[in-house]
């Protein structure tokens, strides 16, 4: 290799060799110093007698592999509510869907870059690494190499039978998403120094659904050791608890629904069947289980007792989550009466203390309300419970609280709304789901703020850095946090009144 060919990015000097094979990429089109690989087979196709079962090891293949495309999302609702965290309109999808993507400005493979494993949102039923807001390079150009993946999504990843659980080998299934996400992070600590990575430095970062997988990551033991760092934003231990038995009863429910239930062998049956009526059957619940082997025990229960992973965290939340999800269905809350009502059927006798915190006292308040409570009881009663926690077990964790609202149309209507803050952390622009370019310094500031932190992070274990302002530690007694708005700036105890009386309700209920 002359020194003119080792200055250049990785695109440009050939084929870079895998466990696998050899992969061909290209340049990042936004920007030629960044070298993209795409559509990198991490396991073996999940179809037909492989649905439903663990990820396994993808077969060698000859010759030089294309790695320039992105590969088809996993096969997902296509309008869902969190459409905006999906593949774009048009893309394609594919119940073969096991393939990762790789963002690298390191011109050798000895420089030992830090690594970002990113893992996407979208409630377990949507989402995809093509979306355009994941665009990684402009976090790659800031010094590290970034991995983004599908998994698989809603009854692809999330069915359990007893059927299944009998014939795993492990008396468990259902966690599919889960295990597909492990099995990215191995082929990550295998093969990304080939890329120009420290396979010894990974942190994974991840939004909502990701945010929670990397909540319950933490707390099985297939993850060991394939994780140093970790950030969750917008999601923490929350719907984490159910256990195998109910999630079997739903898929009984769904062979039952699909007359599978009566066939000499119903796993054959449910595999021949299209996804659609596998989707269409029954309204599944696709949050991770308790199975007793990705997730061996409650993970609220593991968290308390210090059974976990011991890696740095950052985990925050944005001051409007709640607005998106009440945005889905604003009639059921278009009056303070229906508010009232809800709060009624959903929290029996402690609904009226509840109004009383959370109130309305007219119509037009009482979206505001439920979106408040909504805010406070989904996201940031669950992000601080986390991070005492982990202050409990002796972790260091860092807590955010976003408040910038964006310029984009779903900023005037929603505020600093669920998702709000990634755009800024991948520097992709100010129109969600829309690669682009900022409009003004003040927003470009507040992303490279943020990258800053984010990346500074990922290299040390360490948010803070120069020309940053002091972003404290958490502790439980004052809950320092750091707001990232249009001031950046340290607080202590966020919303603590709000959170001090949902915390002291009798209910499990959320909205």
């Amino acid at each position: 290799m002359t020194d003119q060919q080792a200055d250049a990015p990785l695109y440009a000097q050939g084929p870079v060799r895998v466990s696998n094979g050899l992969l061909a990429g290209c340049a990042a089109p936004e920007n030629d110093d960044v070298s993209i690989f795409r559509n990198v087979p991490f396991a073996a196709p999940p179809i037909g007698a492989r649905r439903w079962r663990p990820p396994v090891p993808v077969p060698d293949w000859q010759g030089v592999r294309d790695a320039t495309a992105y590969s088809p999302a996993c096969l997902q609702p296509v309008g869902d509510g969190l459409a905006m965290f999906g593949p774009p309109k048009g893309a394609a999808l594919s119940e073969d869907c096991l393939y990762l993507n790789v963002w690298t400005p390191a011109r050798t493979t000895g420089e030992k870059r830090p690594v970002m494993v990113w893992i996407h949102g979208g409630a377990f039923r949507v989402g995809a690494p093509d979306n355009p807001m994941y665009n990684a390079v402009n976090l790659s150009k800031a010094g590290v190499i970034v991995v983004s993946f599908n998994y698989r999504l809603n009854v692809l990843g999330s069915f359990a039978h007893p059927a299944l659980t009998a014939a795993s080998g492990q008396n468990a299934s259902g966690n599919y998403s889960l295990m597909d996400q492990i099995a990215a992070l191995r082929w990550v600590r295998k093969n990304i120094a080939g890329f120009g990575g420290d396979a010894g430095n990974v942190t994974v970062f991840g939004e909502s659904a990701g945010s929670r997988s990397i909540a319950v990551l933490m707390a099985s033991p297939l993850a060991e050791g394939l994780f140093d760092r970790a950030i969750c934003q917008s999601g923490a231990l929350r719907d984490v608890s159910l256990p195998l038995a109910a999630r079997e009863a739903m898929g009984l429910e769904i062979a039952a629904r699909l007359g599978c239930d009566t066939a000499d062998d119903p796993l054959a049956a449910l595999r021949a069947k299209p996804w659609q009526e596998l989707c269409d059957a029954v309204t599944l619940d696709n949050n991770p289980i308790v199975d007793g082997w990705v997730v061996p025990d409650d993970p609220c229960a593991l968290y308390a007792e210090g059974r976990i992973h011991r890696v740095p965290t950052i985990i925050g939340v944005n001051a409007d989550e709640g607005t998106m999800f009440t945005q889905m269905d604003p009639d059921r809350f278009e009056t303070a009466e229906k508010y009232r009502a809800f709060l009624t059927e959903k929290f029996g006798d402690e609904a009226g203390a509840i109004f009383d915190e959370y109130p309305a006292a007219t119509d037009a308040a009482a979206l505001d309300a439920i979106a408040r409570l909504s805010t406070d009881q989904r996201m940031a009663l669950p992000a601080r419970t986390h991070a005492r926690l982990l202050s409990k077990a002796g972790i260091p964790n860092w807590s955010y609280f976003f408040t910038h609202v964006p310029p984009w149309r779903g900023g005037r209507v929603m505020g600093a709304h669920h998702g709000a803050e990634i755009p800024y952390i991948f520097g992709s622009g100010v129109k969600c789901g829309q690669f682009g370019s900022y409009p003004n310094a003040e927003e470009q500031a507040l992303s490279d703020t943020m990258i800053g932190y984010w990346t500074n992070f990922a290299a040390k274990g360490d948010p803070n850095g120069p020309g940053l302002p002091h972003w404290p530690g958490f502790e439980a007694k004052s809950g320092p946090y750091l707001e990232l708005g249009d001031t950046v700036r340290a607080g202590t105890n966020l919303l603590k009144p709000q959170l001090d009386f949902l915390e002291s309700l009798r209910t499990d209920q959320t909205v």
